[in-house]
């Protein structure tokens, strides 16, 4: 039995994103039969003590000394920080390990950050990085949906260069890596021009066989309606004032509705401009639900609208496909990889102008033709089956590990 050593900084089985993340490829990992040590965060304990974990998955929880856990939480700024400490402590924490236990490969799953990198390169036994983003940047165009959070957006955009460039984490993983696993292109391009030579496209999104629905998908809109879906977190980047953009101009069409799951610093401006555009009969707003109940939102909607504007790799495109939603999005990041036009619309970017035009004529494609929703549904379906935890785990194994 291989003995896998996963550095997952988030790691839980009650949360969806990266927590989602690190406790799949853990718990997938042990089913395929390797002994995996899982090193991730205290806080992660309650979550994962919720689950009977198989004898061959054992986990290792690591905080930082010193009341430092509270770097993490204290700035946007002092999170970098925190997150290069906890991974030089969980590195350390590995090679006491590997002197007894003697791991076979190394693997880094979350976080998904090219220019946060990991340490685990260092206990100089095969290592996999990713798969991981990172690489995009938000459209200055677009800026404009930003506000006054375009500064911070830049200041990120510095920082990622910086630890591009410097963060020993990064520049030596890529080139003593094994294998990189990039999540979108703009992921790839990036590493490979700062010295990784071992690249591939792998999309980080993936699901787990239950959040599938229990019988066949079989949507169909019904005459002169289409219900629009749109879940995340309210923050500038998610687009969510382009969200509305999109359906002031639909506003001719009352059939064509949107359901907003979610909440965030940004909702007031949201709720404002709702009114502002007087869209109340329109636009719903439902605030935030659990992860497990956002199965009923996919299933009782028919068209998926991601409005994105820097998204690696985005989980709730792949979930909405499960449940035959075609998506309307724009040709970015993480988006432009998982839609194709097999399962929806990827629209253009180059303005906003043209972004709203474009995203609203594909929806208005999709409310006046029902013989292409039925395509791109069927085509949704088919995609989201190949996004299965195990088959995704199966592929990285079989191409990557020794």
């Amino acid at each position: 039995m291989k003995r896998i050593l996963l550095s997952a900084f988030a790691c839980d089985p009650t949360q969806g994103s990266e927590s989602s993340v690190g406790w799949n490829w853990a718990i997938g990992l042990a089913e395929k039969g390797f002994e995996v040590h899982c090193l991730t965060r205290e806080i992660s304990r309650a979550g994962i003590s919720t689950e009977i974990l198989p004898r061959n998955l054992i986990v290792h929880y690591v905080s930082l000394p010193f009341r430092m856990e509270k770097l993490y939480s204290a700035t946007e700024y002092t999170i970098y920080v925190y997150y290069i400490l906890w991974q030089w402590k969980a590195y350390r924490t590995a090679a006491r390990l590997h002197k007894n236990s003697a791991f076979d490969i190394t693997h880094h799953v979350s976080w998904g950050s090219l220019q946060m990198g990991s340490f685990m390169y260092k206990l100089k036994i095969p290592f996999i990085f990713g798969p991981a983003g990172g690489g995009q940047t938000a459209p200055a165009a677009f800026k404009k949906y930003f506000g006054a959070a375009w500064a911070i957006e830049e200041n990120r955009d510095r920082v990622s260069r910086l630890l591009l460039r410097f963060n020993p984490a990064c520049r030596s993983m890529l080139e003593k890596a094994t294998a990189v696993l990039a999540s979108n292109v703009d992921t790839a391009r990036i590493a490979e021009a700062k010295g990784g030579s071992n690249i591939s496209l792998a999309l980080d999104a993936g699901l787990p066989r239950w959040f599938f629905p229990e019988t066949n998908v079989t949507k169909l809109p019904q005459a002169d309606t289409l219900k629009l879906l749109w879940i995340g977190r309210f923050m500038p980047r998610k687009g969510t004032l382009l969200l509305l953009d999109i359906m002031k101009a639909l506003n001719e069409y009352p059939g064509i509705t949107l359901t907003v799951v979610g909440d965030g610093p940004t909702r007031d401006e949201f709720l404002d401009t709702v009114k502002k555009y007087e869209l109340e009969d329109t636009v719903h707003w439902n605030g935030r639900v659990p992860w497990g109940e956002v199965r009923g939102y996919y299933a009782d909607h028919d068209v998926f609208l991601f409005t994105s504007l820097r998204d690696s790799c985005p989980m709730q495109v792949v979930e909405a496909m499960a449940f035959g939603m075609p998506v309307v999005t724009l040709d970015l990041h993480g988006q432009g990889v998982i839609v194709d036009v097999d399962r929806g619309f990827k629209c253009s970017c180059n303005t906003p102008d043209v972004a709203i035009e474009s995203l609203k004529s594909a929806i208005i494609d999709l409310y006046n033709n029902p013989v292409l929703f039925e395509r791109l549904r069927a085509g949704a379906v088919k995609f989201a089956a190949n996004q299965v935890w195990d088959k995704k785990i199966d592929s990285i194994v079989d191409q990557f590990y020794p």
